[in-house]
């Protein structure tokens, strides 16, 4: 996937959940939107280099929307978390990814249950749900997901449940933004309870997968699937 050109900075500090204060290349203080609902931990430190894209001429308050971040190791994180859904769709068509490349059918957004899942994917013979889920911190090469409690992310995973319960294809897809992480595994420390629904659905016939990404400030592509210890 093709980054649009994107403005460097300076990370100052997160003023609140959705916005952080930046400062641009000329010394000129700006603020940022954060499109995330994550804590981003070890992600955004005082005084990292960022990447912003301008909201041209959006209404916003922000003028800017953070995208990367660079990591201590000197590897780029995207803290844009709706680019998941988008790359986990742009492999699909590439048939890139092993385990969905039969799938030659997409709808996003597909209403269940009170809520709605983001794919459904289908060929003649079957269908597939898939919730994907954006994964951006890391510790010693694992990935973990969420870092900040998820009671959204617990239904999402009941819904896949259900729906493996009757007979359909469910899965559970955890896309890494940065290119460091090596597995995957949920967040037991931040949310017991996503964690324990995981394992249970798992345990019921949902798939989980996960996949790390190759970033630059010009691309960002899942790179390979990485294993799910859970």
């Amino acid at each position: 996937m093709n980054l649009p050109e994107l403005i460097p900075a300076e990370f100052i500090k997160r003023d609140n959940r959705f916005r952080a204060g930046v400062r641009l290349a000329d010394g000129d203080l700006a603020t940022a939107h954060v499109p995330t609902t994550g804590r981003l931990t070890g992600v955004l430190k005082p005084g990292c280099r960022v990447w912003l894209e301008p909201a041209g001429e959006s209404r916003r308050k922000t003028p800017y929307s953070l995208v990367l971040s660079e990591l201590e190791t000197g590897s780029l994180c995207s803290v844009k978390a709706t680019l998941a859904n988008r790359l986990f769709e742009e492999a699909l068509q590439h048939r890139a990814l092993e385990a969905f490349k039969n799938y030659d059918r997409v709808e996003h957004e597909v209403p269940i249950g009170h809520s709605r899942l983001d794919f459904r994917l289908a060929n003649r013979e079957h269908v597939c749900w898939v919730e994907v889920k954006s994964v951006t911190y890391a510790e010693d090469g694992m990935g973990k997901f969420p870092d900040a409690p998820t009671a959204r992310g617990s239904k999402h995973l009941e819904e896949l449940g259900q729906l493996a319960a009757l007979g359909e294809q469910a899965c559970v897809v955890f896309v890494a933004q940065r290119p460091d992480v090596l597995s995957f595994t949920p967040f037991t420390d931040i949310d017991p309870l996503f964690t324990d629904t995981l394992r249970h659905v798992c345990a019921g016939g949902v798939a989980a997968h996960a996949y790390r990404c190759e970033v630059s400030i010009y691309q960002i592509n899942i790179a390979e699937e990485i294993p799910v210890i859970l």
